[in-house]
């Protein structure tokens, strides 16, 4: 939850049907590296979902991406207010892709806030 510090299970996005709700707003941020996705949601805090497919690279580099984009959505998520959120790298990326979170969740966030 938000202010904890911590990532918890609440913070994640888990199901199918809450990704696919995400894709369907088809509001999104990026460039060559790194794609965001926003969607409001009825949670009341910020929810991130990660989709990291193997043409990425092995599941070092996955790992790292993921372990990554979580840390800084954790330190930052602050700037969010009741949005999820789902960041998929391009293939074969760079897991310093990872650092143009913030300025895309900046971003994003005014782009749906100006459709909702």
């Amino acid at each position: 939850m938000a202010g904890t510090g911590r990532f918890t299970k609440s913070d994640k996005l888990l199901a199918r049907a809450q990704f696919d709700a995400v894709f369907a707003r088809k509001q999104s941020v990026g460039d060559r590296r790194l794609t965001m996705f926003f969607a409001p949601n009825q949670a009341g805090h910020p929810r991130l979902g990660l989709v990291v497919s193997t043409v990425f690279g092995n599941a070092v580099k996955r790992n790292l991406f993921k372990r990554r984009l979580r840390e800084i959505f954790r330190r930052h998520r602050g700037l969010l207010g009741a949005v999820d959120v789902i960041a998929m790298p391009a293939r074969h990326g760079e897991s310093k892709s990872a650092g143009h979170a913030v300025t895309y969740w900046q971003q994003g966030e005014r782009g749906w806030e100006k459709k909702a």
